[in-house]
């Protein structure tokens, strides 16, 4: 008995530790992924040509209330899916050659401690394009890291939105353009909606386009809805993202309104790059409240039975009371024939 007590009560003790170890880990996590880091600019745009020297500055500011080590790197990165998420390369021979340019920058500081209370460390980097280096667009992220010891890890991984305000890697993403003939080649892979028919609108309609360039583009244009007689029913201007090279991107527009009906087309018109390239494209979309209009038909239907019901009762009312009153004068005229022959 005594060694069954003693069992339950190092199994609620060791129980006891592992919650409290458990809880502790959570909110050193909870601190460490909380740290609120800024940089700016988010984003750059450069446009070099071949041979060309120049520097740029990245700023990072810590808010927390303690300072933070880490080490800033530059990496090349890519974009791989629709959403036009950037991935960093740490590995520059795993960078595509022809949008790299890692190697073209050097910086004043490799391993830096941010001070705490909103304090901005500035990071100069120098840029130099090599001679030969190919027409187009390359892209490259200066990030921030970090120590182990200040941020957890576990969740780190290789795609990171530039410009967030918390995140274990802050990064400031360098668009840059190397001048001389850019390839500017784009097409409308996709342009539909969900379903070709619709009981209510507004219409989602889903834009995909493809990059077959050597540098992003970002199209403008509109996507307009018109009716069976080809009036305007409603405009709406497709998002205007950047969409890298070789990659798609998507993006959705809702037009029209609640109350539809008919057969409605819905065209896009946009255009990219220097030369204003066009893009176009158009599908069609029927729009009608099948529910509302069975529920309408079936009411109607059933006053018009009804009217027809009393009507029919009324028409055979009244021809029963004419043959009525054709008897009673049939009857009225032989008591009246009766009589006169009584009275002769």
């Amino acid at each position: 008995m005594k060694s069954q007590k003693y069992f339950y009560k190092l199994f609620f003790s060791f129980l006891i530790v592992i919650l409290s170890f458990y809880f502790l880990f959570s909110n050193f996590v909870l601190a460490q992924t909380n740290l609120p880091l800024i940089v700016y600019p988010a984003r750059q745009f450069l446009e070099l040509n071949p041979g060309e020297k120049t520097s740029i500055v990245v700023n990072f500011i810590n808010q927390a209330k303690e300072p933070i080590s880490g080490y800033v790197k530059v990496v090349d990165f890519i974009v791989r899916d629709s959403q036009g998420t950037p991935e960093l390369i740490e590995n520059t021979f795993e960078a595509p050659e022809k949008y790299a340019a890692s190697s073209w920058f050097k910086t004043d500081l490799d391993r830096v401690t941010l001070p705490a209370n909103n304090e901005k460390v500035t990071i100069q980097t120098q840029i130099s394009v090599p001679k030969n280096a190919n027409p187009g667009g390359k892209y490259v992220a200066i990030y921030f890291q970090a120590q182990p010891s200040q941020f957890n890890n576990a969740s780190t991984n290789n795609q990171y939105e530039a410009g967030t305000g918390i995140a274990p890697r802050l990064a400031s993403l360098i668009y840059i353009k190397v001048k001389g003939p850019i390839k500017e080649s784009a097409f409308v892979t996709k342009f539909k909606s969900k379903q070709s028919f619709f009981e209510y609108g507004p219409i989602e309609v889903e834009t995909e386009i493809l990059n077959q360039g050597n540098y992003h583009i970002a199209p403008k244009g509109e996507i307009t809805l018109t009716n069976m007689l080809g009036k305007v029913v409603d405009k709406s201007l497709l998002k205007e993202t950047n969409i890298f090279p070789e990659t798609t991107r998507t993006s959705s527009n809702y037009l029209g309104k609640k109350w539809m009906i008919g057969k409605y087309r819905l065209s896009l018109a946009a255009t990219y790059g220097e030369k204003n390239n066009v893009l176009n494209a158009f599908y069609e979309v029927w729009v009608f409240p099948w529910k509302i209009a069975t529920i309408i038909i079936l009411t109607l239907i059933i006053v018009i039975l009804i009217i027809r019901h009393f009507y029919i009762s009324y028409l055979i009312k009244e021809k029963m009371l004419e043959q009525e009153l054709k008897k009673e004068r049939e009857e009225i005229e032989e008591l009246k024939k009766a009589l006169k022959k009584k009275n002769e």
